[in-house]
């Protein structure tokens, strides 16, 4: 996927960030690799996992005609996260784009991407991967970029690097386009002279998409090769470049139209990307696994466990779960709902930062705050909890919302569509601060 049209050049610190990386791996091939899971994410649960996802609703790019969302819980979701897969929806739908400044746009859909909260330095990084429709002017993809890009969520730690410029260069893992369906594209985008397009043919045309296919990219110091399945797509020589030699980050997301999508079919009105699971691995002598999947063996920090408290953000207005606050209809009121583990939470501190609220006030595991003084626009709070004395079992979650002004008088519902924002975007209304609250009893 093409990213921004302007680069500069600049070099930064390489950013501090949860990096799941490791050695450079020793595979040619992966029926010659052994290959360890260092993080999956497999969609077992009933909502994105967002300690791993950023929603990227402010993404406007190549003329594409979708609004993005963080919506993954209203009627009208963008994100449905169920029988153990992702599904990223793009419903035809018109509607004026909050987080895109009031743009008017004849989408919604979903676009994900895991800066600053899984990002990945060589090894082998597979999905797998089905599109359900045939229909004219989607454009799915499956695809990476390097970690220091100017591109929400900016966090201000050196991620600002114009697109494709070193330290924001692209590659398109898998991208396919539906006015073209016979092939898909594997891709570079870099100021480095790096690599090339090259399309692979499915053998039975563009009805293959309709079928599961595990997607991968094997990535070393000196190249990366491109699979789909067992089959080798192409192996790019990547020695001397000086690009992808830092972190990177994926993205998954379902554009619609624009520069590659093209013409729309009138009838489509639903479009769904479907995603079994996404995951890194690094090469291990101990391993014999051919596929970064559910089946290879985990290194130990990536096993999920029921041991770790967790927490995870709720938003209401009105008496309704939303992500969409209007100004005028009262009191926000935002809940960390915490999950105790092994571990007391006597042991835990809860601290919120709240940087783009008006006045807000907190009591226990809840925050209140009246918008009646906020612009329109997208906003952000993130909750941390910190274990006092190991910071690997502190844990943190973030909520992205929208507010936008009603032009019809509030009677107590809650909008379904939905927009988010990054951390660290430019406050508003004047407040900069940052507001910390601690607490070590959650009652």
């Amino acid at each position: 996927m093409f990213s921004q049209d302007d680069a500069v050049s600049r070099f930064t610190v390489a950013k501090k960030a949860t990096l799941l990386a490791g050695l450079f791996f020793a595979a040619t091939s992966s029926a010659q690799a052994g290959w360890e899971v260092q993080w999956i994410d497999t969609f077992d649960g009933s909502r994105v996992n967002w300690s791993n996802w950023t929603a990227q609703t402010q993404a406007n790019y190549n003329n594409e005609v979708q609004c993005y969302t963080d919506d993954d819980y209203s009627d009208e979701r963008n994100y449905e996260v169920s029988e153990g897969s992702l599904k990223i929806i793009a419903r035809k739908k018109t509607q004026n784009c909050a987080t895109l400044g009031g743009q008017q746009k004849t989408w919604t859909s979903g676009r994900l991407n895991s800066k600053d909260k899984r990002e990945f330095l060589y090894g082998r990084i597979e999905s797998r991967i089905r599109f359900h429709n045939l229909e004219a002017g989607t454009w799915p993809a499956f695809w990476m970029l390097e970690n220091r890009i100017a591109e929400q969520p900016i966090k201000g730690d050196g991620d600002n690097v114009n697109w494709p410029n070193v330290g924001a260069g692209e590659i398109d893992v898998w991208e396919w386009f539906s006015n073209e369906p016979n092939t898909y594209i594997t891709n570079f985008f870099n100021v480095s002279g790096c690599g090339e397009e090259h399309r692979y043919t499915y053998p039975n045309g563009g009805s293959d998409v309709l079928n599961w296919h595990k997607y991968a990219m094997e990535w070393s110091e000196d190249k990366i090769d491109f699979y789909v399945d067992e089959t080798l797509v192409v192996s790019q020589n990547i020695s001397g470049c000086n690009q992808y030699q830092e972190p990177m980050f994926v993205l998954l997301n379902l554009a619609m139209g624009g520069n590659l999508g093209g013409f729309i079919d009138p009838n489509l009105a639903l479009a769904t990307m479907e995603v079994d699971y996404i995951a890194h691995c690094q090469f291990s002598d101990s391993s014999d696994a051919s596929y970064c999947d559910e089946n290879a063996p985990r290194a130990d920090d990536s096993e999920p466990s029921d041991s770790l408290a967790s927490v995870e953000l709720s938003l209401t207005q009105a008496g309704n779960d939303t992500r969409l606050v209007d100004p005028a209809a009262g009191m926000v009121t935002v809940t960390a709902n915490i999950e105790q583990g092994e571990e007391p939470l006597d042991n835990y501190s809860l601290y919120w930062q709240t940087d783009e609220l008006p006045s807000p006030i907190m009591q226990g595991t809840t925050l209140q705050f009246d918008p009646a003084s906020m612009l329109d626009g997208s906003y952000s709070l993130q909750v941390s909890l910190e274990h006092n004395a190991d910071s690997q079992l502190s844990t943190r979650d973030g909520l992205d919302f929208t507010v936008q002004a009603s032009s019809e008088p509030v009677d107590g519902q809650s909008d379904g569509d939905s927009g988010g924002g990054s951390f660290g975007l430019a406050t508003l209304l004047g407040l900069a601060g940052l507001l910390v609250f601690r607490r070590k009893h959650f009652k």
